[in-house]
């Protein structure tokens, strides 16, 4: 819409008050200063972002390429981020020293040999939000903590800011402030992304050493479960190179090695037949099974090779050692071996914090299969693009600007609150294979987006309204280089171009990826909010009211994204949202009375 009108305060029930007022600052309580919906602010404020976008990160918030080493910047002295050592493609280290310590991006980074691409960085753990959707498949009111907000925005792709740092990845923190789309209160989000100028070829992969641990316990009957996982083992052996190596290891009751490690060569019929026959039965000794698979990759190690085990259950541990303290402990020592880790669960009654807990600490990836679009997906990004590392030992630093106070940080399970703001560190990190938010598969198959970190942040109590602008925060990023393992370094500001207590209506948006990812944030907060609601607050209806607000807002926004083509990634949001309110009105929820949703849901646009 191009009408533009002040954004009414929504008084919600007493109930959502008190959750919103106890939640963090994109959700916080309506009475905030600084809300969009206050006389006087929005006059203030009556440039829009077009006019007052020009101090953006671009052009002032970037503070120079910290660390570079001239020694080691041209691209003849980093010939260690080649295709050969690394496995994907890309001279990313062409930056000479000329260019080294400019503090203006666009100087930085002008040489233009480095890799001439633009893929987003994935942060590894969670890569599915399937398991939600199964809840409600299942017409169940989804708990918060089956909610994982990295495994969500997973499956959401935009396309950074060119990666123009000269090395082979680069941060890309990107401002957004606006009221939010529940009660308008301020809503400051930094997101805090990563992407890399190297371009993914398949065909560079090192060869691996696998290992497919199968549940064939009795309850993979149920469902279509060992459907699921037929079908992903024969897309798998179809995928798998003729000099990579595989082992099937299954357990029920009992632990047998279905096929030995072995190359695949002249074995695909032979395991597609494995695949195709195997049958359930008995009860579940996952400790076993998992065991038995990291043993058969360690007897195969190969340092030259990548190594890794991928788990499938569909429920709790019922034979052998069950504790899921014990089971974590075991995997973690192979780990430390140099043995990798992927999880994958299926159904609605697996241990999802044990699944979830093993990948993450074995710096792997957690899925879930829900349906036939899940198993293509999956067993396709897995292969190709989570075996190769792009960096190792990565960390972020965020520390926040003296005016803003951290709300919190949604996107990665590696994140730590710190006294100056947070930080993140992951052994290893990985291309996302998404290329756009249309890159959707056959079946609606959408994992694999990359750099979603999102974090809240709130302008403390007003104590200079003279300010004409305020830094939101420093963000650091570190990272050891494949091959040559030199630290790299990077050190950027993200300013706000106004007072920090003053609300534009139509909010301020550094570029179009963040304004999406904004919109992403609003939609994440209102699942959460209505599943307390619901179990915590037993307000079915004002949770049907919340998602109704947030659901014409997405719809507004989705309507003129990506020059009015829309974006697919919202579409499917929308469409989640409306499942979500028929499941609480299957669960005691009614429509609410006099539920008023704004002209304009969306000022922004």
């Amino acid at each position: 819409m191009n009408t533009r009108h002040l954004l009414h305060r929504i008084f919600l029930a007493s109930s959502l008050v008190a959750l919103l007022a106890a939640s963090a600052a994109c959700t916080a309580d309506s009475d905030a200063d600084g809300a969009a919906g206050k006389d006087g602010i929005v006059n203030n404020g009556g440039n829009d972002v077009t006019n007052n976008g020009g101090n953006n990160a671009t052009n002032n918030g970037w503070s120079g390429n910290n660390g570079w080493d001239g020694n080691n910047g041209s691209a003849t002295n980093n010939s260690g981020n080649n295709a050969t050592n690394n496995g994907w493609s890309g001279n990313n280290g062409a930056n000479n020293g000329t260019n080294n310590g400019t503090s203006n991006a666009t100087n930085g980074g002008s040489n233009t040999n480095n890799g001439g691409g633009n893929t987003n960085v994935a942060l590894g753990g969670a890569q599915d939000f399937g398991y939600f959707r199964r809840l409600l498949d299942a017409n169940r009111v989804p708990e918060r903590s089956d909610i994982d907000a990295a495994g969500f925005f997973a499956e959401h792709h935009s396309t950074l800011p060119e990666p123009v740092c000269g090395e082979r990845i680069c941060v890309q923190p990107m401002l957004g402030v606006m009221g939010n789309l529940m009660n308008g209160s301020n809503c400051t989000m930094l997101q805090i992304g990563l992407n890399s100028p190297i371009v993914a070829d398949e065909s560079q992969r090192p060869p691996l050493t696998l290992s497919v641990v199968v549940d064939v316990s009795g309850s993979m009957r149920a469902n279509g479960k060992i459907d699921f996982v037929r079908q992903g083992l024969s897309k798998l052996i179809n995928e798998m190179n003729d000099d990579d190596q595989i082992a099937i290891i299954t357990y029920g009751s009992s632990v047998n090695t279905a096929f030995p490690m072995g190359e695949l060569q002249g074995q695909r019929n032979v395991l597609q037949d494995i695949a195709a026959g195997l049958e359930p039965g008995g009860s579940t000794n996952l400790y076993g099974g998992l065991e038995a698979g990291y043993q058969t990759v360690f007897d195969a190690y190969d340092s030259g090779r990548q190594n890794r085990v991928i788990l499938l259950s569909d429920g709790e541990p019922t034979a052998g050692i069950t504790s899921p303290t014990e089971i974590v402990a075991m995997s973690r020592a192979y780990n430390s071996d140099g043995v990798g880790l992927t999880t994958i669960g299926l159904g609605t009654d697996f241990n999802f914090d044990l699944m979830r807990t093993l990948a993450e600490q074995a710096d792997g990836n957690y899925y879930f299969l829900e349906d036939a679009g899940a198993v293509d997906d999956v067993f396709t990004e897995e292969l190709s693009y989570f075996t190769v590392p792009v960096a190792f030992d990565l960390s972020v630093d965020m520390h926040t600007g003296s005016h803003y106070d951290f709300g919190r940080a949604v996107g990665s399970p590696f994140w730590e609150d710190t006294d100056y703001g947070g930080r993140i560190e992951v052994p290893s990190v990985f291309l996302a294979h998404r290329t756009s938010h249309s890159d959707v598969t056959e079946n609606g198959g959408r994992r694999g987006g990359g750099s979603a970190l999102l974090v809240e942040l709130q302008p403390k109590e007003v104590v200079d309204d003279g300010l004409e602008t305020a830094t939101v925060a420093t963000v650091d990023l570190q990272f050891r280089e494949p091959g040559t393992d030199r630290i790299v370094t990077e050190s950027l500001e993200v300013n706000y171009p106004h007072n920090p207590w003053l609300a534009i209506l139509q909010g301020y948006f550094q570029n179009d990826v963040v304004t999406k990812s904004f919109v992403m944030l609003n939609i994440l907060a209102a699942l959460e909010m209505s599943c307390d609601m619901f179990h915590l607050e037993g307000d079915p209806v004002g949770g049907i009211a919340l998602l109704q607000r947030v659901i014409a807002a997405a719809a507004d926004y989705e309507d003129g994204a990506n020059l009015g083509e829309g974006d697919v990634d919202i579409q499917f949001d929308i469409e989640l949202m409306e499942q979500m309110i028929e499941v609480l009105l299957a669960n005691g929820g009614r429509q609410p009375e006099n539920n008023e949703l704004p002209e304009d849901p969306w000022p922004a646009d």
